[in-house]
């Protein structure tokens, strides 16, 4: 376990697998962590026996980060800022990225804002519509403050996400919601320019235009996995053995 602190934010992370062997870094989904969305679904293993070192951040306001409840501290500038001061931490030039939802936007953003500290890139349920997308900020603030539910659908599917670990801090999940919907992703116009596995469960309607996205750039390869969905997609053996192969393939 490890942490840095940027701008007085504690940033955690954990690290696994040899030192000595190649590193992958891991940025987990909304509402998750490194231990739930990499450790508690079975990517150590496969990434040890295939060669790799681990690098799991919690992103902040998730796991062991500090989480604050100001939405300024949570643009994906300043959470890719953190990643990228994680790298620094432990004195990683370039790496290898495994990210899945958020995190695989961000993984998506920081490839193409520090293209020298990325090699390859493997993103799962990438929210290609848009982070957050259909989300009711002001209808999942007032369930959060009073401890209701919400009735549209997509928000409480969202507000279902935040409440799901008794560690979760709502109200800074809520924030973080708030300032990536602010800022809009278009992975159509500004591309990483290294080569991308891109992965979707065959339910997953927050990555339903992965393939399409996919067929449209020449560096990137696309993967279905058949039933599958957002939330279940992450413990399929078929994921961690193409991103293994993937990343070996890009060593």
């Amino acid at each position: 376990m490890g942490e840095v602190r940027v701008g007085g934010v504690r940033v955690a992370f954990e690290r696994f697998g040899e030192a000595a062997h190649p590193p992958v870094l891991l940025v987990h989904g909304f509402a998750s962590s490194a231990a739930g969305n990499w450790l508690r679904a079975g990517w150590a293993r496969p990434l040890g026996e295939a060669g790799f070192s681990g690098v799991a951040v919690d992103l902040r306001g998730h796991g062991r980060s500090d989480r604050p409840r100001a939405i300024s501290a949570y643009p994906p500038a300043t959470l890719r800022a953190d990643l990228v001061a994680v790298l620094d931490e432990l004195r990683i030039e370039s790496v290898q990225v495994l990210g899945y939802s958020l995190g695989a936007r961000l993984s998506w953003e920081l490839a193409v804002r520090h293209p020298e500290r990325v090699r390859s890139l493997v993103l799962g349920g990438l929210p290609v519509a848009g982070s957050f997308a259909g989300f009711d900020v002001a209808e999942a603030r007032a369930a959060v403050e009073r401890g209701g539910a919400a009735t549209d659908a997509v928000t409480a599917r969202y507000l279902a996400m935040m409440r799901s670990s008794p560690s979760n801090d709502p109200h800074a999940l809520l924030r973080l919601a708030e300032a990536v919907r602010r800022s809009s992703f278009r992975p159509r116009t500004r591309v990483p320019r290294q080569d991308l596995l891109i992965v979707a469960g065959a339910d997953d309607d927050i990555a339903a235009e992965s393939a399409a996205l996919a067929a449209a750039l020449p560096n990137a390869s696309y993967l279905e996995l058949p039933g599958r969905n957002h939330l279940d997609a992450i413990t399929s053996r078929v994921f961690k053995s193409a991103a293994v192969d993937f990343f070996a393939a890009h060593r």
